[in-house]
């Protein structure tokens, strides 16, 4: 019986192996002259597509196997050369746990693209090969499901609601193939016999096959169908739901497109970008408000294809399993999978980005989905759970309630996070705790994905020793190599021998020791007094976010809030300031508001610009009461409609006047006020107008803004202060005159003027 079972096995590989028959060129196959399918199998045949059982015959009436099937589908899909072979290489191990060995050393490449475009499912060819279905003869109506998948059209398929047929064995088509079989017969692509028959039970001959095949490719043509891969395409996208159409004047259409995860944009479709809807071209007029788009873009940012989505579907429910590629979630008891790709926007906390967000052990509990009509899993927003983060603890403070540190990643961006009591640290892998000795140890945080900067768990590592700052130089005149560098946290600078089976990176990727670049930022490891391991990146470094607060000190913290939720803080030194832009033109670190939004670029590890933009106020008033105490100020403001409310206003708010900056503790009821509001929290006030009283102030010199005539001041309580100088005389405590221009950071000065509202206009400035 063994040797029965293996011989029928060993006959069916060897009809499958005639597809790997090499063609002749321009094709001409003995048994096909005369035939009905002859002009099909040649052309075909001529361009490599199908393959004779010889170098002479094609046997057109051989029973196709659905092996043999789904080779001949898989060349509908136009996938390339080069491509086809990555993908079967990606695909091997799959697909050696799947296929028969036999099948396997000939069918790898093909039967692989046939899991990539989805033409079959990784659980439907385990099935298939289990039973042995996969070298029996094929149906045509099974044949018909994996045709319309490998021509792209499957979404269409499910799609539809009516599909009546006038064959007159309609009745005789399994009920969830008729909407394949619909669409082949709807495009001409396979048609009844002479009786009007389908015979959806019935086998497959190879000429047929071979028919059906050139029918779907000139279809595919002329629709501009192809297949898709989004794990082999690298170009730039953005989507989203369209909530306007209009037309230019040069032909072009507009769009105006909102993402659940992402804001609102607007974007230019020339005329003679393709459209495609159910995967097929279509018409500018198809675009339509409500309807999920995607629009594949040029390495120059400009629309280049268009891909309609149909209306976005919203699933909720608890995750019971994540990965970059898939997620599956429970919703109302019913278990739903869902495949990620890189055309899937995802959001983490407060991050928006690809799938590569995703950590599969970050225990998330949530997701919100958003599935367009295809299908396909266009937004995914994640709940709970935690993300990790690493570097090298710079600070230690301790705060009620907890701690706040700053740790300064393996690039040198620094950013700080708040480690609450209670949370589980370890050091060198027992419970301990983090104190101010561990200033420059390496540590392990698990941060919430939900409370923003919030860090759950902290491993601390003090065995391993670690350095990190600007390449000073770098010697391979010697033996063994030397690096010089420029310590972060002391701002000394030492040389190190490099150990001969160092590894080096730049930017995450491995590079060889020679390829170390002076100037670029490096975090090293050491053993032994030798360098091990060298982490590169590029001198100059950029971060987006909005301003938070600045701390006027000696020196100068910028905090600024990134759209990961976390605080990136940037030192900078009054006496040696970065250019700085605000709203496109020259401005000063004075000039800077909590609120704004800003792009801090860092050069060998010092803030070499900042470009902020000004946020507008949200709401005007008045306001009715202010009340100082140990908690900070709260003020009462009255609107124009009558309505009264109360914040609560933190000491890194910026409040300012005439775009100057002035005192928290200025503020006066009475005081005409614009707030800015993130949430119900103030991040910035603007005073438009108060009541004026004469004193005279005490505090060191933080900034001289010569170009602006004002001053800016630490007052005696450390409260910064900016000063119109522009009507001042200058004089030192002796009496001689001196100027604005002859001030300088850490002066102490004595100014007599009055606020005008809450703005102080200076008399006399007597440097002490």
């Amino acid at each position: 019986m063994k040797a029965k079972r293996f011989a029928a096995l060993w006959l069916a590989v060897v009809l499958t192996m005639s597809l790997l028959v090499v063609p002749a060129g321009a094709v001409s196959f003995t048994d096909m002259q005369g035939h009905w399918a002859q002009e099909d199998v040649e052309y075909l045949a001529g361009l490599g597509i199908v393959k004779g059982t010889s170098a002479t015959t094609f046997a057109p009436a051989q029973k196709m196997t659905a092996c043999e099937a789904l080779l001949f589908c898989s060349r509908a899909t136009g996938v390339s050369a080069a491509d086809k072979k990555q993908i079967a290489a990606d695909r091997a191990d799959q697909l050696k746990e799947i296929l028969p060995e036999n099948v396997y050393s000939w069918a790898e490449e093909e039967m692989a693209v046939c899991l990539e475009t989805g033409i079959i499912s990784v659980t439907e060819l385990e099935a298939m090969c289990s039973s042995g279905a996969l070298l029996k003869s094929i149906t045509r109506e099974s044949l018909s499901m994996y045709l319309v998948r490998a021509m792209q059209l499957e979404p269409m398929a499910k799609n539809l609601t009516n599909y009546s047929m006038s064959f007159a064995d309609t009745a005789s088509i399994s009920q969830a193939l008729r909407p394949y079989v619909y669409l082949l017969n709807t495009y001409g692509i396979v048609q009844g016999n002479t009786a009007n028959q389908f015979m959806p039970q019935g086998s497959l001959t190879r000429a047929e096959m071979a028919t059906m095949l050139r029918r779907a490719i000139d279809f595919m043509d002329e629709q501009g169908i192809y297949a898709e891969l989004p794990a082999y395409t690298d170009y730039q996208w953005v989507g989203g739901v369209i909530d306007a159409v209009s037309s230019t004047s040069n032909g072009a259409t507009l769009l105006t497109i909102t993402g659940n995860l992402t804001d609102t944009f607007g974007i230019s479709v020339p005329a003679n970008v393709p459209i495609y809807e159910n995967n097929i071209r279509t018409t500018p007029n198809s675009l339509r408000a409500g309807q999920y788009v995607r629009v594949n873009l040029d390495d120059k940012g400009a629309a280049q294809a268009v891909r309609l989505g149909g209306t976005l579907t919203s699933l909720s429910g608890s995750i019971t399993e994540v990965s970059q590629d898939s997620i599956t979630i429970s919703v109302g008891g019913t278990s739903k999978r869902l495949d990620i790709d890189r055309f899937t926007r995802v959001q983490v906390g407060q991050l928006v980005g690809d799938p590569s967000l995703i950590e599969p052990d970050a225990g998330y509990t949530q997701a919100q989905c958003w599935v367009d009509g295809m299908g396909h899993l266009a937004e995914l927003k994640l709940s709970g759970g935690t993300r990790s983060a690493e570097g090298f603890l710079t600070s230690v403070e301790n705060t009620s309630g907890g701690q706040t540190i700053t740790v300064s990643a393996f690039d040198g961006q620094r950013a700080q996070y708040t480690l609450v009591s209670g949370a589980a640290v370890t050091v060198n892998g027992k419970a301990g705790s983090i104190t101010v000795s561990n200033k420059g140890d390496y540590v392990s945080l698990r941060v919430s994905n939900d409370n923003a900067g919030t860090v759950v768990s902290a491993a601390v590592d003090t065995v391993s020793d670690y350095v990190q700052g600007p390449i000073k130089s770098i010697s391979f005149t010697k033996d063994p190599y030397e690096i010089t560098l420029e310590d972060s946290l002391t701002g000394r600078s030492r040389t190190y021998p490099i150990a001969s089976n160092a590894i080096a990176r730049y930017d995450g990727e491995e590079i060889t020791v020679k390829e170390v670049a002076r100037n670029n930022f490096a975090t090293l490891q050491l053993s032994g007094g030798q360098v091990v391991l060298l982490d590169t990146y590029p001198a100059s470094t950029t971060t987006q976010g909005v301003i938070e607060s600045i701390t006027y000190a000696s020196p100068t913290t910028l905090a600024v809030r990134t759209p990961q939720g976390t605080t990136a803080t940037f030192t900078i030194d009054l006496t040696n300031l970065p250019d700085i832009e605000r709203d496109g033109k020259t401005s000063s670190i004075d000039k800077l508001r909590s609120g704004d939004k800003v792009t801090v670029t860092v050069r060998y590890n010092e803030v070499y610009e900042i470009e902020a933009t000004s946020q507008n106020a949200t709401l005007s008033g008045t306001i009715t009461r202010v009340v100082q105490d140990t908690t900070g100020v709260s003020i009462d403001v009255r609107f124009s409609d009558g309505s009264t409310d109360t914040y609560q206003v933190s000491e890194g708010v910026s409040v300012t006047q005439k775009g100057s900056v002035i005192s928290l503790y200025a503020l006066k009821p009475n005081d005409a006020v614009e707030l800015t509001l993130s949430g119900d929290e103030v991040v910035a006030i603007n005073v438009t107008g108060s009541s004026s009283s004469s004193t005279q102030i005490t505090g060191s010199v933080l900034v001289v803004n010569t170009k602006d005539d004002t001053l800016m001041i630490s007052l005696e309580d450390g409260t910064p202060l900016t000063v119109d100088v522009e009507d001042a005389s200058f004089v030192t405590i002796s009496g001689s005159s001196t100027s604005l221009n002859k001030l300088a950071a850490g002066d102490q000065v004595q100014i007599y003027g009055q606020y005008s509202g809450s703005l102080f206009a200076a008399t006399l400035v007597v440097k002490l």
